[in-house]
């Protein structure tokens, strides 16, 4: 009687107090992840006609609303050197199915130009993007069963909808459920 009214109890302050379960990323560990990356130079084009492009102290900033990646790319083919100092907004996508969490740069592609004639292009989110995936929120099991003396039980986690949060220093995802 008192396992029942217990499970009972449980099930009625759940379904009253529904709540969130929610993954933390820090401005600190995407920086981290970007430092072990470091400046680096990539070559482009064919060996007679190669250009050097250089990432030079990427990071990202998160802002209450927003994300932001800033670097200086610089581009080097033979006496050009040219330097541009960068700032894309992210944003992020969060996979149900998958349970993964994508930070995403937008218009990742950098485009060099002198006397508006474009020298080349890169896309900077194919040296980032990898290391910029998490696991997401979702729990392992969405039904919770318990033996009674009555029988079995079955209590079933409902998602309602998936939340994305900028908040200052941190990015976080969470899925707002409640049990039935």
């Amino acid at each position: 009687m008192i396992k029942k009214v217990i499970i009972y109890l449980f099930c009625f302050v759940s379904h009253i107090c529904a709540g969130e379960i929610s993954v933390s990323i820090s401005e600190s560990l995407v920086n981290d992840y970007l430092k072990l990356i470091d400046s680096h130079e990539i070559p482009k084009g064919g060996k007679n006609d190669q250009a050097f492009w250089s990432i030079i102290d990427p990071y990202v900033k998160f802002e209450k609303g927003k994300a932001s990646f800033y670097a200086t790319v610089r581009y080097r083919k033979g006496k050009i050197n040219i330097k541009k100092n960068i700032n894309k907004n992210m944003y992020v996508e969060y996979n149900y199915d998958d349970n993964i969490i994508n930070l995403m740069i937008e218009n990742p592609i950098i485009t060099m130009e002198r006397k508006n004639q474009s020298l080349g292009k890169l896309d900077i989110s194919s040296l980032y993007q990898q290391g910029l995936k998490f696991q997401g929120p979702r729990p392992k099991d969405e039904t919770i069963k318990l033996k009674t003396v009555k029988g079995k039980i079955k209590i079933e986690m409902n998602i309602k909808k998936s939340l994305i949060y900028f908040e200052e220093k941190i990015v976080r995802v969470a899925i707002d459920l409640d049990y039935q």
